[in-house]
């Protein structure tokens, strides 16, 4: 027990009181003066030396207090929890932060098992951390969760010691951390790390960062993908050996270029294994000492660039129909003075001159075959609209024919079976012809080099209800036109088959297709109510089979004649074309047939001509595309001088007009050129007559 510094000097003086008295008892021997005053001067000195003593004793009384204070601070508030724990896990002794994380009394904490604040489920790996501190009687620690009086949770860190052998019953003592900031931070850096992971493997680029030696460091489970191989199995090898094999890094790698400069750096690298093009791009992830690791990324741009070159191939198409448009135009204007003509010529012709009448009958066919033409090129650039209607389409597969003959080279033989008593079909002659030159184009394309037989034929069949076309094709029971268009050339395998009416696809090389004409002709023949078919095996060719219903045809039934029109008239009319040419072609067919005729080749002089007598014009036929004003703001303009004069608006081809918006503007006639003279006769005739009706 420790005495205070008063109650020592009471004990001291007791004792030395005790000694006096047992001193007192011994006989006295008798001292002489000079004994006596050198007995005294030593007990003063004995006492002085007792007060020194005694001062000394006071002062280390007061430094161990002292001590005593600043241990009991050091261990009570010490940022940490100390606790004395017996071999059987009972707390000994607990210092005040011990106490306050456990959010007990520090005197209600004595005799209380430990165990009974460790979470429950941490209970096996604190236990497992006592067995260690006995087994191993050295240093170990841990981490679990704690619960406090009040049931809320904390992360601790438990550093544990065994108790030294003269502390008796000691069985270890506990420091006790509380790292519960740290745990949270660490789980959120474990949270980020696991989102980044997955962020990281759900990119679909190929992501690979690599380390100074361009050796792959991590690669997302894009790059396994596509190098066939898992993500972890890339770690160590160089990207130029999984990508392509290679020795040495791909000609133009972005990373090389990228290291000579230490900024990012993109280039495109085809793989020709692979048959892909891929954007990469190499970024430095630069430390603050030099040269770190890069990251590069890639991208698989191959149906970009498909789409690039089909967008591009779009413009060109685009830019074809311009072109087919004006070509059109100036085509029909020039086909219509050798038509007119020649039909003025024929009529001046003496009877017995049949030899000249042939020449000039050639001519005139020759004209509309090329009029023809132009509407067939206006039709494959999409220029003119759709109109179906019934018509023999054994016609139009001659058509067609009679151009590949004089198209096919030597070495490729064509063979037709054309039959003329097949029937009708509903559909666009134009779009029919269209389909045949697509089919016979791709198998001259596949007999190109080595030549073959080209097959066309067109025959009627007859598919009945138990027809396995029916069931594996999804054809309907009916009377069908087939077209058949065979070739002798390279075939394709069965994979290639499957994807041929899919838009874009081709098989041929830059420049000899589009990947447009199977797709176009499939939807033609599907927008007709068929089916086309195909069969080919590798190295022996290919056959097309277009399929369209057969209609039933009109009944011949014998009009009553009709009395036709008289082409002559006395009329004036005012024709206007900026082609001198033209206009001269009418004023020779109005002066044949006794029309009054004024031509123009202004627009605006026409008008002007026309305002200073409306009243005295009996009809205007006015060329849609001129400068300064085309035909129909000409119209509109007479129209409203003259609300009843009858107009005729020709044109070449004009993507401004056709003949719904002619009515819509008041114009009751609207001829594409080149026409026959009988048509342009014949359509002034029934107007004057209609206006004489009207009259």
């Amino acid at each position: 027990m420790t005495l205070t510094p008063e109650e020592a000097g009471k004990q001291l003086r007791k004792s030395a009181e005790e000694k006096l008295r047992q001193t007192e008892s011994l006989p006295q021997e008798q001292l002489t003066p000079d004994g006596t005053q050198a007995l005294l001067h030593d007990l003063r000195v004995h006492q002085i030396e007792l007060e020194m003593q005694n001062d000394e004793l006071r002062r280390t009384q007061h430094q161990l207090e002292i001590s005593q204070a600043r241990y009991f601070d050091l261990y009570n508030l010490a940022p940490v929890g100390y606790t004395t724990l017996s071999e059987e896990g009972i707390i000994e002794e607990a210092n005040l932060t011990c106490a306050n994380l456990l959010g007990v009394a520090r005197g209600e904490l004595v005799k209380r098992p430990f165990s009974h604040f460790v979470f429950a489920e941490d209970q096996d790996i604190y236990y497992l951390h006592c067995r260690k501190l006995m087994e191993m009687n050295a240093a170990h620690k841990c981490e679990v969760r704690m619960v406090r009086a009040d049931g809320s949770l904390f992360w601790a860190l438990l550093q544990g010691v065994p108790g030294e052998e003269k502390d008796a019953g000691a069985g270890y003592r506990l420091v006790l951390h509380d790292c519960t900031n740290r745990k949270i931070a660490e789980l959120e850096v474990e949270t980020i790390k696991n989102q980044w992971e997955k962020t990281f493997n759900a990119i679909d680029e190929v992501i690979t960062i690599h380390d100074r030696d361009m050796h792959i460091v991590r690669a997302n489970k894009a790059a396994g993908k596509l190098l066939g191989m898992e993500p972890t199995e890339l770690a160590g090898k160089y990207c130029y050996q999984v990508f392509r094999k290679a020795e040495r890094p791909c000609p133009g790698c972005p990373e090389v270029l990228a290291r000579m400069t230490n900024t990012p750096y993109r280039s495109n690298i085809h793989h020709e294994k692979l048959a892909k093009t891929f954007t990469v791009a190499a970024y430095p992830l630069v430390e603050s000492q030099g040269e770190g690791d890069y990251v590069c990324i890639a991208k698989d741009i191959t149906e970009s660039l498909q789409m690039e070159m089909r967008l591009r191939q779009m413009h060109k198409l685009e830019a074809i129909g311009v072109l087919a448009g004006g070509i059109a135009h100036d085509f029909n204007n020039i086909l219509f003075p050798i038509l007119g003509y020649a039909e003025l010529a024929e009529l001046r012709l003496p009877p017995e001159d049949t030899v000249t009448a042939s020449y000039l009958q050639k001519i005139v066919q020759g004209a509309l075959r090329a009029k023809e033409m132009t509407a067939q090129i206006l039709a494959f650039s999409c220029q003119v609209p759709v109109q179906k209607y019934p018509f023999h389409p054994h016609l139009v597969v001659q058509e067609a024919l009679s151009l590949l003959r004089v198209s096919l080279p030597s070495h490729i033989e064509l063979v037709a079976d054309i039959s003329s008593e097949c029937g009708s079909i509903l559909a666009d002659p134009t779009q029919y012809y269209q389909i045949v030159m697509n089919l016979c184009t791709n198998a001259f394309h596949a007999m190109e080099v080595k030549g073959g037989v080209l097959r066309v034929s067109l025959q009627e069949v007859t598919i009945g209800k138990d027809d396995r076309r029916v069931l594996e094709d999804g054809f309907f029971p009916d009377d069908y036109i087939d077209l058949e268009v065979s070739d002798t050339g390279i075939g394709m395998e069965p994979g290639v088959v499957g994807k041929i009416f899919d838009i874009y696809f081709t098989t041929k090389s830059v420049g000899k297709g589009s990947g447009m004409g199977l797709s176009v002709a499939h939807g033609i023949v599907k927008s007709c109510q068929g089916q086309i078919t195909v069969h080919s095996e590798l190295g022996k060719g290919t056959s097309f089979h277009v399929f369209i219903p057969r209609v039933a045809e009109k009944s011949a039934e014998v009009e009553k004649a009709l009395p036709l029109p008289t082409p002559s008239g006395a009329e004036r009319i005012v024709a206007v074309d900026d082609e001198k040419m033209i206009t001269s072609l009418f004023q020779a067919i109005f002066k044949r047939f006794g029309y009054e005729g004024i031509v123009f080749n202004s627009s605006t002089e026409a008008l002007e001509y026309i305002s200073q007598t409306p009243d005295a014009l009996d009809m205007l036929i006015t060329d849609m595309t001129m400068p300064q004003m085309n035909g129909l703001d000409l119209s509109r303009k007479v129209l409203a001088l003259r609300p009843d004069l009858p107009i005729i608006l020709c044109t070449g081809y004009s993507e401004l007009v056709n003949e719904e918006k002619a009515r819509e503007a008041g114009i009751q006639t609207f001829l594409m050129k080149p026409f026959a003279l009988d048509d342009l006769l014949s359509a002034m005739r029934k107007m004057f007559e209609k206006k004489k009706g009207e009259g």
